[in-house]
């Protein structure tokens, strides 16, 4: 899902955030609102991981206009001491309460060294490397994972136990691209547990790490009744951790970033995997995508120029192609 379509047409970021800022305008979002999570779909499309950007947005809207999710939601920080937060959601997109979150991480990282937050009551928060990226921008060291709520049922596979919780992890660098690792914890339909019990394990270790972090420390589970009183929102099932670190608390930040890009550079310079035809670590290839198609456009597939389409025709506004 995440490769560049074969057919596809271009459209700006400014013309594809416009479109999604309106649709979920038109879905009972506040303008504010609207612009913010169209910035962070638009962003996530930018750097080519399709499965967590605008594409999300026919089942968000639909979330919203079925009654499921709070279009406008009251974030709010409901307890804090100087190295941590906690934020409640108020029932609506992860996107937010998940936001602010991160940006408390990182205030508090700045002053303190270290910080964290958590955020509940809320939906999807989308890709995890939106907010650990935060981070990057003043030079500290970002975490984040999120859990949905769900049980374990007695009569499915241990394999099924993952939930495919994100995680992420970012690494400020100088010259070179950032390291960001922006994935699920899960892997599904390739993997045999014949082929690779290490892969396993190691896949239902993290997955259970961003439960526990992300899921349970987050109080995801304060929020699991039926949607009465209407106050408890359906779709609001998800939570989220957020961490930053100020490594200039450990290490000048400018002999680090020095070493950190050699590194960067060592490893860009080694044989590809087979198969393909560079070498980068992860977050490189996002990052140039981010800079070449800000200029160039966004490419849109088939596939998503039908989700768009189904925006469109749901909320009644024209596409942005």
């Amino acid at each position: 899902m995440n490769v560049v379509p074969k057919d596809f047409i271009r459209v700006m970021p400014d013309t594809m955030q416009d479109f999604i800022s309106e649709a979920f305008q038109k879905a009972g979002t506040t303008a504010e609102d609207a612009a913010h999570i169209a910035h962070l779909l638009v962003l996530t499309d930018l750097r080519g991981v399709f499965s967590h950007g605008t594409r999300q947005t026919p089942g968000y809207i639909g979330m919203m206009l079925d009654g499921k999710v709070n279009p406008r939601p009251n974030v709010r920080c409901i307890d804090e001491s100087p190295t941590t937060a906690v934020y409640d959601g108020d029932g609506g997109m992860g996107h937010f309460a998940s936001y602010h979150a991160a940006k408390a991480a990182v205030k508090k990282a700045k002053e303190m060294g270290l910080g964290a937050a958590t955020s509940r009551n809320h939906f999807h928060f989308g890709s995890a490397g939106k907010y650990t990226r935060l981070a990057l921008e003043v030079d500290c060291a970002g975490f984040a994972v999120s859990c949905h709520r769900f049980r374990h049922s007695p009569d499915g596979m241990i394999a099924t136990a993952t939930g495919a919780s994100p995680m992420s992890f970012a690494i400020p660098a100088g010259n070179q691209p950032p390291i960001v690792v922006d994935m699920a914890t899960g892997i599904y339909g390739s993997l045999q547990f014949e082929q690779s019990p290490a892969s396993f394990f190691k896949m239902l270790g993290l997955s259970h790490v961003s439960h526990a972090l992300g899921g349970f420390m987050a109080g995801i589970w304060l929020f699991d009744k039926p949607p009465d009183p209407p106050t408890i929102w359906e779709g609001a099932n998800q939570g989220a951790f957020i961490a930053a670190i100020d490594i200039s608390q450990f290490r000048p930040i400018d002999e680090y970033k020095a070493e950190i890009d050699q590194h960067i550079h060592d490893a860009r310079q080694m044989k590809p995997a087979p198969g393909y035809d560079r070498s980068d670590l992860p977050g490189g290839l996002e990052w140039e995508r981010e800079q070449e198609w800000a200029e160039i456009g966004i490419p849109v597939g088939e596939a998503h120029q039908e989700q768009l389409k189904t925006v469109a025709e749901r909320v009644g506004i024209p596409l942005p192609f």
